[in-house]
């Protein structure tokens, strides 16, 4: 293995463990990727060095591949070999906390429902609901039912907090399917 497949093996064991031990052959892998580093790494400091200047001292051509053997790492290695580091469960949790639909959505689309000419809905758009939100039907019809949708989110905090719960391990369970 060359040098490049040991920095991309040394970067994959460092930020992204679990991707490392789900390679099956993560040695042949290696291998690979840092043939294909060096390949590109050879063919684009060429290209940067360009041709030789006239009148170009051995110091001065020396310095000017050095430098452009640099840069085509610096390139090379950020399109091949560096990943996105995992993410701690704390650090998931928080991004997906910051990130998913907030409760006040849901009591947004239970004022429109209250508001709307019908005032109801169907039984199979409350079934949807109670799906995308990790809550009992019954938790739905109740919402609607309610005079204030935010106040009865309120008053039902924990039940919010285990529906959210549910929609995180949900999500999980989804991407790892994937």
């Amino acid at each position: 293995m060359n040098q490049y497949g040991l920095i991309a093996r040394d970067h994959w064991i460092k930020v992204a463990p679990s991707r490392y031990a789900a390679l099956p052959n993560a040695e042949e892998h290696f291998e690979d990727l840092g043939e294909q580093v060096l390949s590109q790494v050879d063919d684009l400091s060429q290209t940067i060095a360009g041709p030789d200047p006239a009148g170009e001292t051995y110091l001065e051509k020396v310095g000017r591949l050095t430098m452009a053997k640099r840069q085509a790492e610096e390139i090379v290695l950020a399109d091949l070999v560096w990943i996105t580091p995992e993410l701690s469960a704390d650090e998931d949790r928080e991004e997906w906390e910051a990130t998913r639909p907030m409760d006040s959505g849901l009591a947004r689309w239970a004022d429109s429902v209250q508001d709307s000419p019908e005032g109801t809905t169907s039984t199979y758009e409350e079934e949807l609901a109670a799906e995308e939100w990790a809550v009992p039907v019954s938790f739905i019809e109740e919402l609607l039912a309610s005079e204030i949708p935010a106040k009865f989110l309120s008053e039902n905090a924990e039940t919010m907090k285990r529906a959210a719960d549910i929609r995180y391990l949900r999500r999980n369970e989804q991407e790892h399917e994937e």
